[in-house]
């Protein structure tokens, strides 16, 4: 059987799109597939897109997230409807949307049902996947199905070594796929695929790498041992608090943390129920540099207890506390989370077109500033932090890989203010 998997490009703002960083989900489903004896075939749109005019598959699996779903929509529309299958986590969160394009939709992780679905022993129109307990038996994701991919010095290759998060933040929407319980692969059965990416550069995709810390540790003296290179994770503030455990990460080879600060305002995080405060932000930063850790700092904005102000506090924070790289988002409702139950309910959502549901564009009306406000601010305010100036003060001083992400995210930047020139979106909500 010939099987075709599709992840649809990202929007503009995504700084992954840059670095060919690929959805993990479709190259698990796409390794199984391919153990059973189906020839697979992935297509990421950000690294290769083909004429779809010319693809003939006796399935296509089409993989979405919210800022994504309105690109695999249009693309299930080039085939019959009965050869479609949509998953990923909006068609999770939205499957009688979904359920309009494709003959059937998986809810949920799809790892224990997709055989039987491309086999026809699963035949239901919403199909509700099961949660893989145990980890250890899902294959190594094999890349050399995704058509074109070709990781290099600038580009990972990533690694996904844990699943579920118990916290509960209000804007997130991990929890409502992959549920509350963390479930882990086991340090020696990740050591087993890390030793077959060689020398490249890693990411770990957990939502919180750390989560185990014990687990975390074993992992990483066998990362040490091996000397498996330089890698990237995301990680909670807490993990700052650990030296031993934040030693051996240096020790192995960590090189970049992206952290989820979410804020300087004390009222909105705890509004986004994060469990963390200010000075746990701020110890945090001090710890991982002192490791010789790189930051990329990831905040939300648009909370109802966020100003304009917080905007540019934001800003100044960053600067002051020399992070390294910085994500400025917009509050997203994303479906499925309390933020967008909320807005809904307030009739505050003023746009549905999912394409612009990525962090960048605003689709709500805040509460204590204008829409047009908040949208303008926070893009002058990533103007300012990716500035060439600040660029050129890192090449002179040779930090030449911060200065290049710098150079991405003023890129980023540049082609969105050209994009959305006129923002006819907040021409509903422009005061």
């Amino acid at each position: 059987m010939k099987i075709v998997l599709i992840e649809p490009a990202a929007t503009e703002a995504n700084v992954y799109s840059k670095l060919h960083l690929p959805l993990l989900g479709p190259v698990y489903l796409g390794t199984i597939l391919k153990d059973r004896g189906h020839q697979v075939e992935i297509y990421n749109e950000d690294i290769y897109q083909p004429d779809y005019s010319l693809l003939d598959a006796d399935l296509i699996g089409i993989s979405i997230l919210t800022s994504t779903a309105r690109r695999g929509y249009e693309i299930a529309r080039k085939f019959p409807k009965e050869k479609i299958v949509l998953g990923g986590v909006h068609a999770s969160l939205l499957p009688e949307e979904a359920l309009a394009f494709a003959g059937q939709v998986v809810v949920g992780e799809a790892e224990d049902v997709i055989a039987d679905i491309a086999e026809g022993r699963i035949k239901d129109r919403i199909v509700q996947g099961r949660p893989v307990q145990d980890l250890d038996k899902l294959p190594y994701p094999d890349f050399s199905l995704i058509k074109s991919y070709k990781p290099n010095s600038f580009s990972v290759v990533p690694v996904s070594t844990s699943r579920g998060c118990p916290f509960d933040c209000t804007f997130c929407a991990v929890t409502k796929v992959f549920g509350r319980e963390y479930r882990f692969r086991s340090a020696e059965n990740v050591m087993l695929e890390l030793s077959s990416r060689g020398s490249r550069p890693l990411f770990f995709c957990d939502d919180n790498f750390t989560a185990h810390p014990e687990r975390a540790r074993t992992l990483l003296k066998l990362m040490l041992k091996n000397k498996t290179g330089k890698w990237a994770c995301q990680v909670r503030c807490d993990a700052a608090r650990d030296n031993e455990l934040l030693g051996l990460m240096s020790k192995a080879g960590c090189s970049v943390v992206c952290v989820g600060f979410e804020s300087v305002n004390t009222k909105t995080l705890q509004s986004y129920k994060k469990k963390q405060t200010l000075e746990d932000i701020v110890n945090a930063i001090r710890s991982f540099h002192k490791k010789k850790i790189k930051i990329h700092g990831m905040f939300v904005l648009g909370g109802d207890d966020d100003t304009r102000k917080t905007v540019w506090d934001t800003l100044k924070f960053a600067i002051k506390q020399k992070i390294d790289t910085m994500q400025m988002m917009i509050l997203t409702p994303l479906p499925g989370t309390r933020v967008y139950d909320d807005l809904k309910a307030q009739k505050r959502i003023f746009n549905f077109d999912w394409s612009l549901y990525d962090g960048q564009h605003v689709v709500f009306s805040p509460k204590l500033l204008s829409a047009k406000q908040l949208q303008l601010d926070v893009m002058k305010a990533y103007t300012k932090f990716y500035s060439l100036s600040r660029l050129f003060s890192l090449l002179i001083k040779f930090r030449f890989r911060n200065a290049l992400f710098r150079f991405i995210g003023y890129r980023i930047i540049k082609n969105w203010k050209r994009r959305n020139r006129k923002m006819p979106w907040l021409s509903l909500k422009s005061s």
